[in-house]
């Protein structure tokens, strides 16, 4: 078979997804230094096999086509010997997180390649990141540890929408309609994941000593906290009990773990992820109240995220990735 060169957009997201592990490969270090659960370990193990394979066939492959690689994230960027600053659960909710991440952004580059042996290499990530999702829920079932979406009572038909009151029953809380089932599933996993974001900003404000990388982090924690509500009173709303966790997932420890760099670069891509994620919902969602919530959300993490990106920016931590000549340039050389 011919190999022929790489498009563009099979440059974009193997580098795209070299970065991203990178950083990953560098975390999953670290839980596997402080992670004390036996099953949970085995988990981050295999976890930090896959990052570390799937960035050695990446390297392979830009090299083969003469392509820089770029630098990502080095040991630098992990104090792997700092004290325990997440506890076991949180570990196992973050692996969830990653496989969750992992299985969108894996089907997101086999359907951007063309040539068969990146997507035959994306088809392998897409099915391997799927079994540690599968193994992290089923191990967070067994524990008690995973956060099931409510139930609810099954229909009894199948029924169709009458008139468009069924939108717009939302803003008057006298005449409000329950959710449907579409709606509660996305705001539970907006909920699940700010809760999970918040955290993360703790854990960073808390090791960090820079000052205005602190402040990012604490205004990201306020933010989290504050959507996590949101979305908990419309599940309430509904008579829907809010999910909960006894585990706060943070230790006290304030010695720093992670680079700001590596920090700063975590926090864009989730900030990026719940974008994506609000997007969705938006589209989704049947009642105009929670379209017009979801809108305003992302406006206001859409703030948040400039803020962030000054601030790699300021400190040249962005690497720019492979870049279309500019043929106007070149002509007028």
């Amino acid at each position: 078979m011919t190999i022929v060169d790489m498009t563009s957009s099979e440059i974009g997201v193997l580098w795209s997804q070299y970065i991203q592990n990178s950083m990953s490969l560098h975390m999953m270090k670290y839980f596997n230094e402080i992670v004390e659960d036996k099953e949970i370990r085995t988990i981050v193990e295999k976890t930090l096999r896959f990052t570390l394979n799937v960035n050695t066939e990446i390297e392979h492959l830009f090299h083969n086509e003469r392509i820089p690689t770029p630098e990502g994230f080095t040991d630098k960027d992990v104090n792997i010997h700092a004290p325990r600053l997440y506890t076991d659960s949180f570990i196992l909710s973050f692996l969830e997180m990653f496989g969750k991440a992992g299985t969108v952004a894996y089907c997101l580059s086999q359907s951007a390649s063309s040539r068969h042996d990146i997507r035959k290499f994306f088809t392998d990530c897409l099915l391997n990141v799927s079994n540690l999702y599968n193994l992290s829920v089923d191990l967070g079932l067994e524990k008690g540890l995973y956060v099931r979406p409510p139930y609810m009572t099954k229909p009894k038909n199948a029924d169709y929408i009458e008139g468009k009151a069924y939108f717009t029953k939302g803003f008057n809380p006298f005449t409000k309609r329950t959710l449907n089932s579409i709606e509660i599933m996305h705001l539970f996993e907006n909920f699940k994941t700010n809760q999970i974001g918040s955290f993360i900003c703790t854990s960073f404000a808390q090791t960090t000593e820079t000052k205005e990388i602190k402040k990012f982090f604490v205004n990201g924690k306020k933010i989290g906290t504050k959507h996590v509500k949101i979305f908990s009173n419309k599940l309430a709303e509904s008579n829907i009990e809010p999910p909960s966790s006894s585990d706060h997932g943070v230790t006290e420890s304030t010695t720093r773990v992670f680079s700001d760099k590596l920090m700063m670069f975590l926090k864009t891509v989730l900030t990026a992820s719940g974008q994506g994620n609000y997007s969705a919902a938006s589209t989704a969602s049947m009642r105009y109240d929670l379209v017009a919530d979801y809108q305003r959300l992302s406006a206001e993490v859409a703030l948040y995220a400039k803020d962030g990106l000054d601030i790699m920016l300021k400190h040249h931590w962005l690497e720019e990735p492979p870049q279309y000549p500019d043929r106007s340039k070149l002509i007028n050389q």
